[in-house]
């Protein structure tokens, strides 16, 4: 498939049996294309620079490994970190809502019991208020204390020239 791939582009571009900036494998190298392209091609590197080159892959490979697990650590410390302080952000969040929710309890429990108090003080000073007779009072403060109707020269009327307030000045007997 490749060298179909790349005799159409050599077919296209003209360039004869080599073609330069494709890669095959990995490699930077120029591919040869057709016969002249030997079997052992890449026998050609040494041992040495294939053991040299896998060794520094391993050694890269090792440090990249390295270096992910330190990241790895100080990204699991940091997590960690934020986990604590979510968790005692939510802990204090739900305490939040349960005091809400129990202050929202008590609030209605005291309002119902208002309500019954005004209700009943409403029943009691309605009860009160119906039982009064006036006629009765009128006839016991009379009758009973002496009390009589204030006579004319008894009575005094004050302006209101400087507002709601009355001064005393002396005392009244």
């Amino acid at each position: 498939m490749i060298k179909a791939t790349q005799r159409s582009r050599r077919s296209r571009n003209g360039r004869g049996n080599v073609m330069h900036g494709e890669s095959f494998a990995g490699s930077r190298q120029s591919y040869i294309s057709g016969s002249a392209a030997p079997d052992d091609f890449w026998a050609e590197r040494s041992q040495e620079e294939q053991h040299r080159s896998s060794k520094d892959v391993r050694l890269a490979a090792r440090r990249g490994r390295e270096k992910a697990m330190h990241m790895n650590r100080r990204y699991a410390a940091f997590m960690a970190c934020l986990m604590a302080a979510m968790t005692f952000c939510l802990i204090g969040y739900i305490k939040l809502l349960s005091d809400i929710s129990d202050t929202n309890s008590r609030i209605v429990t005291l309002e119902s019991e208002l309500a019954e108090l005004r209700s009943s003080n409403n029943e009691v000073y309605n009860e009160i208020a119906g039982d009064i007779d006036l006629e009765e009072i009128r006839r016991i403060a009379i009758d009973e204390f002496g009390m009589q109707y204030a006579s004319q020269d008894q009575i005094v009327v004050y302006s209101d020239t400087k507002g709601d307030t009355v001064h005393q000045i002396a005392d009244i007997d």
